[in-house]
């Protein structure tokens, strides 16, 4: 076969396999932005209550009476019943404990996981260090958010979405074209458009989402909260 003829039919099959996967239509895709920089007003804590003792019925009664008091102090400084979850206590085995001991010297743990939503994070510091001061708790890990993410997830798509727009517009009027509607859109990288246009390369994106109350051992309140949302736009262009 001709190298030219070869060559030709070589673009033929690459036309067809980009036409599989592109849109029927001519088109401009966009790429939208958005961030938004909050403060934090609603955090979450989890931490363990563990008890050990050589005599099961003193483990449990240490246990009822801690958890008892962790409540009450939690109650006194606010919270509601419906913010403080007491999981059901657990036996806690450890190998290294029970290795080579008689009876009389095996232990008995015990240990209850807590959850505790604030809702007012002026009292955040109060209750941290009030917990940390109880010498049976342990485990700490916290998490913060902030308690209108639904507006504030409308607000970035919202802002993206003109991000993307505004970006479009800009390729337009560079290719001197004029654009049309949108036909696609997408929170997360569209599927295809071969890949964002690498053409099945393969191109990989970064997914940019909206992460709420990330978990960190950090107990201090973050000054600040950074949400990020993107969205991918495909516009038909208007000759």
């Amino acid at each position: 076969m001709p190298k030219k003829i070869l060559a030709i039919f070589c673009l033929v099959l690459s036309s067809v396999t980009f036409a599989s996967s592109l849109p029927a239509f001519p088109f401009i895709h966009a790429t939208g932005e958005a961030l938004l920089v909050v403060r934090p007003d609603v955090g979450e804590i989890d931490f363990e209550l563990t008890e050990l003792t050589s005599d099961p019925q003193q483990t449990m009664d240490i246990m009822e009476k801690n958890s008892a008091e962790v409540i009450a102090f939690l109650v006194e400084q606010g919270l509601l019943e419906e913010d403080i979850e007491a999981a059901e206590v657990k036996k806690y085995i450890s190998p290294v404990e029970y290795l080579d001991s008689s009876e009389a010297q095996k232990k008995f743990r015990l240990m209850r996981n807590f959850h505790l939503v604030i809702r007012d994070i002026q009292k955040w510091n109060a209750i941290v260090s009030g917990l940390l001061a109880k010498p049976y708790l342990g485990n700490f890990s916290v998490s913060f958010g902030r308690s209108d993410m639904e507006r504030i997830q409308n607000d970035l798509v919202l802002m993206a979405t003109s991000n993307a727009k505004q970006n479009a517009a800009r390729l337009a009027q560079g290719l001197s074209v004029r654009l049309g509607p949108a036909n696609a859109a997408s929170q997360s990288p569209l599927k295809s458009v071969s890949t964002i246009l690498g053409m099945d390369g393969v191109v990989k994106r970064e997914e940019q989402i909206v992460q709420n109350k990330p978990i960190s051992r950090d107990l201090a309140v973050p000054t600040l909260l950074k949400f990020k949302q993107s969205v991918d736009v495909v516009f038909r262009i208007k000759f």
